[in-house]
């Protein structure tokens, strides 16, 4: 296993989006997601960093591993579940005093929700006013969500709307780094499914360009596929039998589009001595 995948293996483990754990790392979720697509390598003060977090010796993250099957194909990670409350900083004030702890989780949620970690395992709390849709009458027997997150939030809302298997909402923003949507199981409890949302840093691994779900190519069974774009994979294969140097040339013929649209100036030899040095890091074309 690579260093990438490790980190990558730790993190899921730890039961970590990318973006908690960039918050960990202090840096930004695309540093976490070139580091695990092996396109960089961390350095020595974030690997030790990332050796606390995950209390492993650093030769665990940075010494290679025979890959093994992974366990647990389900895009589905369980996050926490979470107790509904009415009064939320009555509630906040009392399991502060109960648990000897302090709530964790305030500087990034406002006043959603908060989280009380003991022993390794958490407990959370929802503010039921920020929760749409739940039921406010204290009598009611549905007082906990489940939470879960994924990597791919965009994949994970198609998959179950494509389920029909209960009411999904559509992705919603709790704060520029928290998206969610909620599904509603057949008792009317809550189910919460966040993970990553970025519609706009979505980029085809063959030609490079940005893509948004729209743009996404197409899988034999014609489920969508976020790794290439629907030029280059529209059916579950790519659509040339081509060399990354030709896909480089092709690209030119869009440079003045380019330019335009990203206020640049690229002469054709800077814009193909760019993407000589780009190209390489796409899945396409990775050695």
């Amino acid at each position: 296993m690579t260093i990438g995948g490790q980190i990558q293996k730790l993190r899921t483990e730890k039961g970590l989006t990318q973006e908690r754990f960039a918050e960990f790392m202090e840096v930004s979720r695309q540093s976490v997601s070139k580091w695990e697509l092996g396109q960089a390598i961390p350095d020595v003060e974030k690997i030790i960093r990332m050796s606390e977090l995950f209390d492993v010796s650093t030769d665990t993250i940075l010494l290679r591993t025979p890959d093994s099957e992974q366990e647990n194909p389900n895009p589905l990670h369980l996050g926490s579940v979470y107790l509904v409350v009415k009064d939320f900083e009555k509630s906040v004030e009392f399991y502060e005093k109960f648990l000897g702890v302090t709530a964790d989780g305030r500087c990034r949620s406002g006043n959603k929700f908060v989280e009380f970690y003991i022993d390794n395992k958490c407990i959370s709390l929802m503010n039921e006013s920020n929760l749409i849709g739940h039921c406010t009458d204290l009598d009611s027997p549905y007082k906990f969500v489940q939470n879960y997150w994924v990597e791919d939030l965009t994949m994970e809302h198609e998959r179950v709307k494509s389920l029909n298997i209960g009411c999904v909402t559509e992705i919603r923003e709790a704060y520029p780094t928290y998206h969610y949507f909620h599904l509603t199981d057949p008792d009317n409890n809550i189910i919460e499914v966040t993970g990553g949302y970025h519609m706009d840093t979505y980029v085809c691994q063959s030609c490079g360009m940005n893509m948004q779900p729209e743009l996404f190519g197409k899988n034999a069974d014609g489920t969508p596929n976020s790794e290439y774009c629907k030029y280059c994979f529209p059916d579950g294969k790519f659509s040339k039998d081509e060399t990354m140097e030709e896909m480089i040339e092709s690209n030119l013929q869009f440079l003045d589009e380019f330019n335009k649209d990203g206020g640049t100036n690229f002469t054709p030899d800077e814009a193909r001595a760019e993407m000589m040095k780009y190209f390489p890091s796409l899945k396409r074309w990775r050695q």
